[in-house]
C-alpha cells in the first residue's frame, strides 16, 4: 500500500454520495418524461466501455473501458483525459462531494485515488486492497472512509486520512460483487455471486442481518459454474429501499441465455419489495439502476445480440412501463445533478448522454 498523506480526503460536508438527493431545488420537474428521453451527446472512444459514472456536480463524466485506462471528459467542452496505472479493469468509481477526487476500484485488487483538478492527474492514493478482484468502490456519508470488496471473499473499511485497514468484513463464501453505504452512515451492505445480501453494522462492526436475492444466480450447466452476482447497488434517497440489478434464470451465461433482473427491497423488513423484468424476448444482463430524484426508477442493461435497453419503472409499480432501446449494449449507467441527465456506458466504445425531457427542435436559418 502506498498513501500520498491526507490530500485524498474530500474537505467535505456529508452528503448522499450515489443515492441521489430528492427533489433538487430549481429543477422543472413538470418538463421531465421518461418517455421523451432522446439522446443529445456521444463521447467517443476506441474499445469497449466497463463502467461510467459523472461526479456530484456535473463537471466530469468518467468510465472504464477494455485497454484498462480511465477516460475522464469535461462535460462542458467535451475534451477528454486518461489515466492510467491500473492493470486490469474498472469497473467501479466513486467521487468525494466536491468532485475533485475520483476514486476507482480494478480487477488488479486495488483502489485509486485521482485529483480531477491536476490537468495530467497522477494517482496520488493506492491500496492493495484484496487478492484478486477489487470490484467495487464506495466513500461513506462523512466523506472519511471507503468500503471495498472482492475476490477474497472479504468487505473492507479503509481510513481515507492513512489509507490504512479500519476493519475486515467476513462472512461471504462466495466473491462479493458489490457494496453500498446506507445514507444513515451505520450500515454496510454487501451482495456476493449467490445473491447473498449481508448487512454490517459499523458501529459494533458485526453482521446484523442478511437479505436473500437468490433468485440473482443459476448453475451454468454448459460451463459447470455458478454465474451472478450485483452488477449495481443503490438505496433510494430516504433509504427505505435498495435496488440491486444482475442477471436471472441463467441457462449459458456467456452465450447471454439468462434474463436480465432488479430487484427491490425494502430496507426495514429486508422483505422483497419487486422483480423487475423487462421483456420476456430480451435476455442479457442489467447493468445498472438509479432511483431519479422524482421517485421513479432507472434501469439499464444489454441484450445478449450486443443491443441494449433503458428501463423506467413508477414508483409501486410491479413492472417497466417504459423502454428504450439503445444502439449498443448498456454497460454502466448514471445521472447528472441536474435531474434532466442521464449517462450510458456503451460496448461499442461511447458514452451517450441522453435528456429525459421533450426533444428541442431545431431552428431553421
Amino acid at each position: 500500500m502506498s498513501v500520498n498523506n491526507s490530500e485524498a480526503v474530500a474537505a467535505s460536508k456529508p452528503v448522499l454520495n450515489d443515492a441521489v438527493e430528492a427533489r433538487k431545488p430549481g429543477v422543472d420537474y413538470d418538463a421531465i418524461d421518461p418517455v421523451k428521453t432522446h439522446k443529445v451527446a456521444e463521447l467517443k472512444h476506441t474499445v469497449p466501455l466497463t463502467s461510467c459514472r459523472v461526479d456530484p456536480t456535473g463537471r466530469f463524466i468518467v468510465a472504464g473501458a477494455e485497454d484498462l485506462d480511465i477516460h475522464v471528459w469535461d462535460y462542458e467542452s467535451k475534451t477528454k483525459r486518461t489515466l492510467k496505472g491500473h492493470t486490469s479493469w474498472v469497473r467501479s468509481f466513486d467521487f468525494s462531494a466536491d468532485g475533485n477526487t475520483l476514486y476507482s476500484a480494478c480487477w488488479g485488487g486495488d483502489i485509486k485515488a485521482w485529483n480531477l483538478l491536476d490537468t495530467e492527474p497522477k494517482s496520488k492514493l493506492t491500496i492493495q486492497a484484496h487478492q484478486g478482484s477489487a470490484r467495487w468502490v464506495r466513500l461513506s456519508p462523512d466523506q472519511t472512509k471507503l468500503a471495498t470488496c472482492g475476490n477474497d471473499l472479504l468487505v473492507k473499511l479503509w481510513d481515507l486520512e492513512n489509507g490504512k485497514l479500519l476493519q475486515s468484513f467476513a462472512g461471504h463464501e462466495r466473491h462479493v460483487y458489490a457494496v453500498e453505504f446506507h445514507p444513515d452512515g451505520k450500515h454496510l451492505v454487501s451482495q456476493d455471486l449467490m445473491g447473498v445480501i449481508h448487512v454490517w453494522d459499523l458501529h459494533s462492526g458485526k453482521k446484523s442481518r442478511s437479505i436473500d436475492a437468490s433468485v440473482m444466480t443459476g448453475y451454468d450447466k454448459k460451463f459447470a459454474a455458478d454465474m451472478g452476482g450485483a452488477r449495481d447497488l443503490q438505496f433510494s434517497p430516504d433509504g427505505s429501499e435498495l435496488a440491486t440489478a444482475g442477471i436471472t434464470n441463467v441457462v449459458n451465461s456467456f452465450a447471454g441465455v439468462q434474463d436480465p433482473i432488479i430487484m427491490l427491497f425494502d430496507w426495514k423488513t429486508g422483505q422483497e419489495k419487486a422483480k423487475l423484468k423487462p421483456d420476456k424476448t430480451f435476455q442479457g444482463i442489467a447493468w445498472g439502476v438509479r432511483y431519479h430524484p422524482d421517485g421513479f426508477l432507472i434501469g439499464a442493461g444489454a441484450d445478449r445480440s450486443g443491443k441494449g435497453e433503458l428501463w423506467f419503472r413508477k414508483p409501486d409499480e410491479s413492472e417497466f412501463y417504459h423502454t428504450m432501446k439503445l444502439p449498443a449494449a448498456a454497460r454502466g449507467l448514471d445521472l447528472l445533478n441536474d435531474a434532466r441527465h442521464l449517462i450510458v456506458a456503451h460496448s461499442h466504445g461511447a458514452v451517450h448522454i441522453y435528456r429525459m425531457t421533450e426533444e428541442e427542435k431545431q431552428k431553421q436559418v
